[in-house]
């Protein structure tokens, strides 16, 4: 791996206080990040360090996406304007319609869309994982997969499972690792999730589902007993400190008090919980309650992008509205949100998430010259509420540059764009009428 040395930009170490050094340098060497400061202390560039002149950038840690599903990438713009019961349905009929062959290019071209706008690290979950994971090695993202577990086909997709458990491991130093993903407690039998719970502790593996995401899902719940989502999962000892609960829109206080309890990790989708449920969820709460907290995407068959940057905003704007309170939720906390906390909640924290010397080198540069991000008063505000996905410049993870200049370095980001275009076109009855 090439040693590179960036110079000249604004640093943002994002490393727990609101520091930053203008200029700034940054070097990194076999994909292990050795120097993160001020110019005026950096060592000399080596002679065969890559040296970058990032005078009109802004230089920080990759972003985490705490939640999203690649493969549905396909569906963009298909969804639109339904309630949530219709959505979901609508959803799960474009599935039949998508081949091994077009979950891998619907998975690489989501992989692409993250790196280009900054995400190095994601936690994704799908079907087929064994398919999806291919297509997030190849493109080269840092990224926890579980593969999807609902009872139909159970017996298989515990075997897939297992599989790639042995094939990646939970943990370690690759960039890919495996978790569990039961879909949610409405699909999954009490049996199955118990059966994800004696795995998950047996390979000290990360168990990744939607709790308390919909109408439909607490019905399911109330007919089993219980008043929620996650008192039933409290219930069957299912709850802990390795389980990442997407959404969390609709918990009642105690369930609160209990996720903080049981130190559930929470990622947070503003964008997708007000599009499919018109809701926003109870984070502010939940992080008052000390429940760990990391920003997710979701797909773009709920968002219509995977823009982490827009996410901070939304995230932003519907948690002070929410509180009715213009001081929620201040800048530093919502990219710590995208960064340092969101690598806590994947157990990723001490390899990425901020610019530390010793950490990977999972790195990205922002643009900052154009209009619409003048002037630079604040560079944690203008990073939240200015800046947009395409402002990334260059994107390494662990050392290996994804992205040069704004353009992908990848040879097959133009066929990825070409067959989701195919699909769609073959597949346009799949858009719901009126």
């Amino acid at each position: 791996m090439a040693k590179f040395y960036l110079h000249g930009g604004i640093v943002l170490p994002l490393n727990g206080t609101d520091d930053w050094f203008d200029p700034g340098v940054v070097t990194f060497n076999q994909g292990e990040i050795t120097y993160v400061g001020p110019a005026e202390m950096a060592p000399p560039a080596d002679a065969d360090a890559t040296k970058i002149d990032c005078s009109e950038r802004l230089i920080l840690p990759g972003l985490v996406n705490t939640h999203t599903h690649t493969s549905m990438s396909f569906f963009r713009n298909l969804l639109e304007d339904l309630s949530s019961l219709d959505w979901f349905r609508y959803e799960q009929e474009a599935e039949r319609f998508l081949s091994q062959e077009d979950i891998y290019w619907a998975a690489l071209l989501g992989a692409y869309e993250l790196l280009r706008q900054g995400v190095t690290t994601t936690a994704d979950r799908f079907s087929h994982m064994d398919v999806i994971v291919t297509a997030l090695a190849h493109a080269g993202l840092r990224a926890i997969v579980a593969p999807s577990l609902v009872d139909r086909d159970a017996a298989a997709r515990k075997q897939q499972t297992l599989d790639l458990l042995e094939q990646y491991g939970p943990r370690g130093d690759g960039l890919i690792h495996v978790g569990l993903g039961p879909v949610g407690p409405d699909s999954c039998s009490t049996e199955l999730l118990h059966w994800t719970r004696t795995q998950a502790d047996e390979h000290d593996a990360l168990i990744f589902i939607h709790l308390a995401q919909s109408r439909q899902e607490l019905a399911e719940i109330a007919r089993r007993g219980y008043p929620g989502a996650a008192h039933y999962l409290e219930a069957i000892g299912f709850l802990g400190p390795d389980v990442v609960a997407a959404h969390c829109i609709y918990l009642d206080d105690q369930e609160i008090d209990l996720l903080a309890r049981r130190k559930v990790r929470v990622a947070h989708c503003p964008s997708s919980n007000a599009k499919i449920e018109g809701r926003i969820a109870p984070i502010l709460g939940l992080e008052q309650a000390g429940v760990r907290v990391g920003l997710g995407t979701d797909c773009a068959a709920c968002n219509n992008d995977m823009d982490l940057f827009n996410e901070m905003k939304i995230a932003g704007l519907l948690n002070k509205v929410a509180a009715q309170d213009p001081k929620a939720m201040p800048v530093s906390h919502l990219l710590s949100l995208a960064t340092q906390r969101a690598a806590d909640c994947l157990d990723l924290g001490d390899k990425v998430g901020s610019l530390v010397a010793g950490k990977r080198a999972d790195i990205i540069t922002v643009q900052r010259n154009q209009p619409y991000l003048q002037p630079w008063f604040d560079p944690q505000a203008g990073l939240v509420y200015a800046t947009r996905g395409l402002d990334v410049r260059e994107v390494w993870v662990d050392g290996q540059q994804r992205l040069a200049n704004g353009q992908l370095m990848a040879d097959d980001a133009v066929e990825a764009v070409r067959r989701a275009a195919d699909w769609a076109t073959r597949h346009a009855h799949l858009r719901p009428r009126p």
